[in-house]
Order: C-alpha cells, then sequence, then structure tokens
C-alpha cells in the first residue's frame, strides 16, 4: 500500500522542510475530517500495516522484536491533526514513557485547532519541531485545563 501524503512546506530563515500529510484534511474541512469525532478510525493504518513499520523501525535501530513492546509507533504529526496515516517519513518508535504525554499534547491542539485558536497548519507545525513546547504553549495559551485532560481518540 502506498502512503497517503500531502508535502506542507515550512519555511525559516534556516531551512525549509517538507511535512508528510494526509491530503484529505485541510484548513477548510476540518469540520467534516478532524474535528469530528472518531474519524481518526477512519484514517487509522490496518495493524498489519502499522506492526510491519515498526518491526521495521526496530530493525533500523539495532533492535529485535523482542523490543517491540518498549515502544509505540507514534505519528510525529498526528492523525488528528491530519498527519499522513501510513508515510513512514511520519512515524517513530516512541517509548511508552512519552506516549501519554504526548497524546495530551495531540488532543489540546486538536482542540485548539477546531476551536479556531490556532490554524491547522501552526499545530502541525508546532508539534513536528518540538511536541513538548508544542504542548506548553498549548496548556498554557489556548486551552482550558479541561481540555487539555480530555482524551477524544
Amino acid at each position: 500500500m502506498l502512503p497517503i501524503t500531502a508535502l506542507l512546506v515550512l519555511t525559516s530563515s534556516a531551512q525549509a522542510a517538507t511535512l508528510p500529510l494526509n491530503p484529505a484534511v485541510t484548513q477548510e474541512n476540518i469540520d467534516e475530517t478532524i474535528c469530528v469525532r472518531g474519524w481518526t478510525k477512519t484514517v487509522r493504518p490496518p495493524f498489519q500495516v502499522s506492526n510491519a513499520i515498526k518491526l521495521t523501525k526496530l530493525r533500523e535501530r539495532g533492535l529485535t522484536e523482542a523490543d517491540k513492546s518498549r515502544f509505540e509507533l507514534d505519528h510525529i504529526i498526528p492523525l488528528a491533526l491530519g498527519g499522513a496515516p501510513d508515510d513512514v517519513r511520519n512515524l517513530r518508535l516512541q517509548p511508552w514513557s512519552e506516549a501519554d504525554r504526548k497524546d495530551g499534547v495531540e488532543v489540546c491542539l486538536a482542540h485548539a485547532v477546531c476551536a479556531g485558536r490556532m490554524s491547522l497548519n501552526e499545530a502541525r507545525r508546532r508539534i513536528w519541531k518540538d511536541w513538548r513546547a508544542a504542548g506548553r504553549a498549548c496548556k498554557s495559551k489556548l486551552a482550558s485545563p479541561q481540555i487539555w485532560r480530555a482524551r477524544n481518540e
């Protein structure tokens, strides 16, 4: 299966980067895509696809299948922000100790986008650059504590 991907070009004074995105998600259609409860389930790759990617990434790091339970296969730009579902550039091994914290950041940013407090592209840029910093900014400036703790996936 080929990845469904679009590219968002990010420019800075230093360099330009492209992000692996789902072309079905745009700022104009967030009310029909990412802002619909349960939408991410419709684009999440099947277990067989995710598992194969996870095993490949483990081997690339010199790890074995026995190490599989130590990591989550994480979408760097989450599906809830229109990240590419099965593009290997958007997937990384994430230690389980980080997974819950990053999930909270993803929820916060998605709520900020759906509430109109942040553009979709800004949320994508923030989480791609540094998910921890994106979380601090979202938690302190963009969302109420109730939104921060919410889970919708």
